[in-house]
């Protein structure tokens, strides 16, 4: 088995295709084929269905795909310890929507002018799905709400976000008539831990929605209080940046429940290179009355 062959299985996996995994590996499409096969037949197992316009993986396959991705991770390890230290090749990184829409633009900015041979992979996500990819190797690291909450994890904390909930400019006040309305709640799907705070506030107020309907976007979400469809939470950095923002009231979130604090978090048993520069780098934008603590051991 060659690293090579886990690369080509890789972009297969991520294209879904092995003419565009070809393509943006700069191989023809019958070599990608050729060494699909000869890692099947040392495998003993099939890794792709496949029909004439796309190649999916098997059950086989996306068991194997964390595997691969796990080797890979480790091999790029290897190399960033290489050429003495110096941060080079792949860095995965994971982030809130909000945070990657907000707070990290500028560092990642600044990381690339400091350290041009990294390439950085951004993916945005809820908090559910980047904690199911730090574990399985996915991701490098990723910012996203609280502490780490398992023991293979550490991390620092990076932003406090104050969280406000949107209403229709109609609704100046969140009194009983307005709970009574039974408003519809527009939130992120089931694995997002902000969706939680605003289902926990939802439940303090003893508000019982109408009706909840996920949507996948801030922009949407504010655009549907906004035309007067319901209500809905966001962090009050990411409302201030977003157009009509003026359209809508935002509402303060007293306590515990609108004080959100972001971590970049990252698996205990990495030593990377690309990591040690990437913290080193966010340190440098962080506030100094809300300098980033180190988690627990």
């Amino acid at each position: 088995m060659e690293i090579s062959q886990l690369e080509i299985f890789l972009a297969v996996a991520e294209t879904g295709s092995i003419t565009k995994a070809a393509t943006k590996l700069l191989r023809a499409p019958s070599n990608v084929s050729t060494r699909i096969q000869q890692l099947e037949r040392e495998l003993g197992v099939k890794l792709l269905v496949r029909d004439k316009r796309q190649s999916s993986l098997s059950a086989d396959g996306e068991l194997f795909r964390d595997h691969a991705q796990k080797i890979i991770d480790l091999v790029n390890d290897a190399k960033a310890f290489t050429a003495q230290g110096e941060p080079r090749g792949k860095f995965r990184l994971g982030a809130l929507e909000s945070t990657a829409a907000v707070r990290i633009p500028p560092i990642l900015a600044s990381f690339h002018l400091h350290y041009p041979a990294v390439d950085v992979e951004l993916e945005a996500a809820s908090s559910g799905v980047l904690f199911d990819h730090l574990l399985n190797g996915q991701l490098t690291a990723a910012f996203s709400d609280g502490k780490p909450a398992v023991p293979a994890l550490t991390g620092i904390r990076a932003f406090a976000e104050d969280l406000v909930i949107l209403t229709p400019q109609t609704v100046t006040e969140i009194d009983d008539d307005f709970k009574a309305s039974h408003p519809t709640a527009f939130m992120f799907g089931t694995i997002c831990s902000y969706r939680q705070r605003f289902e926990d506030w939802l439940d303090f107020q003893g508000i019982v929605p109408g009706r909840i309907v996920e949507i996948s976007s801030y922009y949407s979400m504010l655009a549907c209080v906004a035309a007067g469809g319901g209500i809905c939470m966001m962090p009050k950095s990411l409302l201030e940046t977003l157009p009509g923002a003026s359209k809508v009231n935002a509402h303060v979130i007293p306590g515990k429940l609108g004080r959100a604090e972001t971590w970049l978090m990252w698996r205990r048993d990495c030593r990377s290179a690309n990591l040690k520069a990437f913290i080193t780098e966010l340190k440098e934008h962080l506030n100094p009355l809300d300098q980033a603590e180190e988690a627990a051991a």
